[in-house]
C-alpha cells in the first residue's frame, strides 16, 4: 500500500505559525528600534533648542559678568527636568542654573562641535548637550542636562508622533504576512494543480493509463486512488466489449465463409447473386469488427512503414474492382520516389489506405477517376471527382455505424470510424474534403521517421 504524504492541512499550518513567529519577532523589534531613534531625535531636538534658548540669552554685564539677559529667558532648573552651565576657556564655569548643574555639566568636554553625552548622578539618568558660542567676542560653550527620569517628559510626544511610524511599519508587514500566506498555499496546492493536468492528458484511446499516486498528500491520495479505480472498472467493462465483439465476429467467419461457399453451389440466379452480395457484405462487416477490436488494443507498439511500397500494392491490388465498375485508379507519386518510411504500423496503414479506395469505388459511379496521391511530406491523398458530400454531413462521416445511401451499396458504417482511428492511433490524423458535386478528397497525413529523407531513385514508369 502506499504510504500518504505528509498532511497538506499540517504543512499548512506548520509553514504559517513558523511565519506568523517570525513576524511576532521581527514587529516588536522593528517597533523597538524605531522608538529608539524616535527617542533619541527628540531628546537631541529638545536639548539643542533649550541650548540655543539660553546661548542667545547670555550676555556680559558692567562688571564683566556673564548672565542671562534680563526677559530673554526664564530660570531654568526650577523645575528640576532641565540645567545649564556656561564654561570659559579656562574650563571654570562662569555661568550655572544651579550648584547641581555647575557640578553636574562643568566637567564636561569642550569641543568645536555639537556633543551629546549620557550622564548620572544621585540615581538619575541624564542626557546632555555641549556646543561652542560666542558672546562679545569670548568664547564659551553653553551645557545643558535634561532630567531623564520623569517618564512622562517624552510619553505624549512619543505617543502621538510614534503612531504614524508604527502604522509605516506595520502595514507592510501585514502585506507581507498575506503575500507568504498566498504563496504557500498556491505552493502546496501545486499537487492538486498538477493532478488535474495529469487528468486532462489522459489519452481518450488509452484505457490502460493510470494516474501516478507517488508522493501525494494525504488529502489528494483517496481522490486519485478513487479515479484510478473508477478507470480501472471503465478499462474492465471495456475489455469485456471488446473481447466479446473480437470472439463474436472470430466465430462469424466460418459459418459465413462456410455460406458462401454453398451458395456459390447453387445454379445462377438473380436470387444467388443477391444471396452471395448479403453474405460477402456480411463477411465484410465481421472483418471490419475484427480490425476495429484490434485497434482499439491499448499499448499497441509503433513501428515504420513504407507508404510508397503500400499505395502500390493497394492500388495494384484493387485496380481490377474499379475497371469492373468502369472506373479509372491510378497512383500519382513524387517523380524519382523510391521509398517514404512514416511512423505507422504497416497493417494499420494498409487497412486504412484499402477502406479509403474501396469506399471511393463503393460509392461512386462509372466514369469516375480515383487517384492517390502521394506527398515527400508523409501525406496521402484518396480524391475521386464523384458526386461528392455535402458539406452538412462531413461531421458524420467519421461516426461509427453511420451510414449514408450514396450509390445504392450497403454497409455498417465502420470504414471510416476504422481510418479516422488508425491515423489517429498512429500519430496522424486525417481530413475530408468535399462539396456535393465537386468529388471528395481525404487527406492522410503521416508522421515521417526521424532523420529519414525521402529516397530517390530514377523515374518509375506507370
Amino acid at each position: 500500500m502506499i504510504r500518504p504524504g505528509r498532511s497538506l492541512l499540517s504543512k499548512i499550518f506548520l509553514l504559517q505559525a513558523l511565519v506568523l513567529c517570525l513576524a511576532a519577532l521581527a514587529v516588536p523589534l522593528a517597533i523597538d528600534a524605531m522608538l529608539k531613534r524616535r527617542a533619541a531625535f527628540f531628546e537631541q531636538k529638545v536639548l539643542t533648542d533649550r541650548a540655543r534658548l539660553v546661548a542667545e540669552a547670555l550676555a556680559v554685564t558692567p562688571d564683566d559678568r556673564l548672565a542671562l539677559a534680563p526677559g530673554r529667558y526664564s530660570r531654568e532648573g526650577e523645575s528640576g527636568e532641565f540645567g545649564y552651565a556656561v564654561v570659559d576657556t579656562a574650563g571654570t564655569v562662569s555661568l550655572a542654573s544651579s550648584p547641581f548643574a555647575e557640578g553636574l555639566l562643568g566637567p564636561l568636554g569642550r569641543s568645536e562641535k555639537t556633543q551629546f553625552s549620557s550622564l548620572a548622578a544621585e540615581g538619575r539618568q541624564y542626557r546632555a548637550v555641549s556646543f561652542p558660542v560666542t558672546v562679545e567676542n569670548r568664547p564659551y560653550w553653553v551645557m545643558l542636562g535634561w532630567n531623564l527620569s520623569e517618564e512622562d517628559v517624552i510619553h505624549d510626544d512619543l505617543l502621538h508622533n510614534f503612531l504614524w511610524s508604527a502604522l509605516a511599519v506595520a502595514a507592510p508587514l501585514l502585506l507581507l504576512l498575506l503575500l507568504l500566506n498566498a504563496l504557500i498555499v498556491k505552493r502546496f496546492f501545486r499537487p492538486v494543480l498538477g493532478l488535474s493536468r495529469q487528468v486532462a492528458a489522459l489519452d481518450p484511446g488509452r484505457s490502460d493509463l493510470r494516474l501516478p499516486t507517488k508522493s501525494l498528500p494525504a488529502e489528494i491520495l483517496p481522490l486519485a486512488e478513487a479515479f484510478n479505480l473508477a478507470l480501472e472498472r471503465v478499462e474492465q467493462s471495456y475489455q469485456v466489449q471488446k473481447e466479446f465483439t473480437a470472439d463474436a465476429a472470430h466465430e462469424l467467419r466460418t459459418p459465413l465463409a462456410v455460406l458462401d461457399a454453398r451458395l456459390q453451389t447453387l445454379p445462377e440466379s438473380e436470387a444467388r447473386a443477391a444471396l452471395l452480395a448479403d453474405a460477402r457484405l456480411m463477411a465484410r462487416i465481421v472483418n471490419q469488427l475484427l480490425d476495429m477490436a484490434t485497434l482499439e488494443q491499448a499499448g499497441r507498439d509503433g513501428g515504420e512503414t513504407d507508404l510508397l511500397e503500400i499505395s502500390r500494392s493497394v492500388v495494384g491490388d484493387l485496380a481490377i474492382e474499379a475497371i469492373k465498375k468502369g472506373q479509372s485508379l491510378g497512383l500519382i507519386e513524387p517523380e524519382g520516389l523510391t521509398s517514404l518510411r512514416v511512423q505507422a504500423q504497416e497493417q494499420d496503414v494498409w487497412h486504412m489506405l484499402r477502406n479509403l479506395v474501396e469506399n471511393a469505388i463503393r460509392h461512386t459511379p462509372a466514369g469516375t477517376t480515383i487517384d492517390v496521391v502521394l506527398e515527400k511530406d508523409g501525406s496521402l491523398t484518396v480524391r475521386d471527382d464523384g458526386p461528392g458530400i455535402p458539406e452538412e454531413l462531413h461531421e458524420h462521416i467519421f461516426k461509427r455505424f453511420w451510414r449514408r445511401k450514396r450509390s445504392g451499396n450497403a454497409g455498417a458504417g465502420l470504414g471510416m470510424a476504422i481510418v479516422q482511428r488508425v491515423a489517429q492511433s498512429n500519430g496522424g490524423s486525417i481530413t475530408l474534403h468535399s462539396a456535393e458535386g465537386r468529388g471528395t478528397a481525404f487527406v492522410i497525413r503521416l508522421p515521417l521517421v526521424p532523420d529519414a529523407e525521402p529516397a530517390l531513385g530514377l523515374p518509375r514508369l506507370h
